[in-house]
């Protein structure tokens, strides 16, 4: 503990650590990029490189290639998707609910299976929303999702400790979160949604939230931490309110 403490404390020490991470998600992405790249060499070396040797482009060649920079790219999605899946899976195993130090151990792993949960984020799982390779990324994490769920976001942090039930909708830009930094700890806590759930746009679920089946939770809502919504509940969004009547609805004084 008193290492780590020196270290996140070290500016001189924090800078070589930081260049051996990004080197590791240089080398995750290397991982993500070989089979696509190989694709395109073969198409390359096969169709464009004869016909430049012989000073004519033959249209269906370019074609051909064009094609399989297409296919290199959606291959790209698939591959990076396994690799980045099993190294965070891999990297957040035994990492339990609880409350951490900044100079911990499940700490620096938190922060770098992050990083490449911010590398899927930023490169393929936006282009890959509601369909089953979405589901199959966090799956592999550890997420548990039931039956027929579609999830039409991508911001699902620290999605092995999250249970999806059956038949759920996860709308557009919702954030469905597992942790958060609170008086300088870092706090891991599970989030459940029951069956038959709908969660709108562009939420915000925070840490230790258990919502019951067949609950609707409109667009733009904010379910506080450790809060349990029952079955069958309703919860609308408020519009149209200051700040400051938002806060006192927050805190049960309006």
């Amino acid at each position: 503990m008193n290492i780590l403490k020196r270290i996140s404390d070290s500016f001189l020490i924090q800078i070589p650590l930081t260049l051996i991470t990004y080197s590791f998600y240089a080398f995750i992405l290397g991982l993500s990029f070989t089979p696509p790249l190989y694709l395109l060499v073969v198409s390359v070396r096969r169709y464009l490189l004869e016909d430049i040797k012989a000073g004519n482009l033959v249209l269906s060649h370019l074609v051909a290639t064009a094609f399989s920079i297409g296919a290199a790219v959606f291959l790209f999605f698939i591959t990076g998707l396994l690799v980045m899946s099993i190294f965070i899976r891999a990297l957040s195993a035994g990492v339990k609910a609880g409350k951490y130090p900044p100079a911990s151990f499940t700490m620096l792993r938190w922060l770098i299976y992050s990083g490449i949960y911010t590398l899927a984020i930023r490169m393929i799982l936006p282009v890959i929303p509601i369909t089953f390779f979405s589901n199959l990324f966090f799956k592999i994490i550890g997420c548990k999702i039931g039956r027929n769920v579609r999830l039409n976001t991508w911001i699902l942090n620290d999605a092995y400790l999250l249970e999806i039930g059956d038949d759920v909708i996860v709308g557009g830009g919702t954030d469905v979160s597992c942790h958060i930094f609170e008086n300088g700890y870092l706090k891991l806590k599970p989030v459940k949604i029951g069956p038959g759930t709908l969660i709108g746009a562009h939420c915000y679920i925070s840490p230790g939230v258990t919502i019951g089946s067949n609950c609707l939770i409109g667009i733009n809502s904010y379910i506080r931490k450790d809060k349990i919504i029952p079955d069958n509940t309703i919860i609308t969004s408020v519009a149209g309110i200051s700040m400051h009547k938002a806060y006192r609805i927050e805190k049960g004084k309006y």
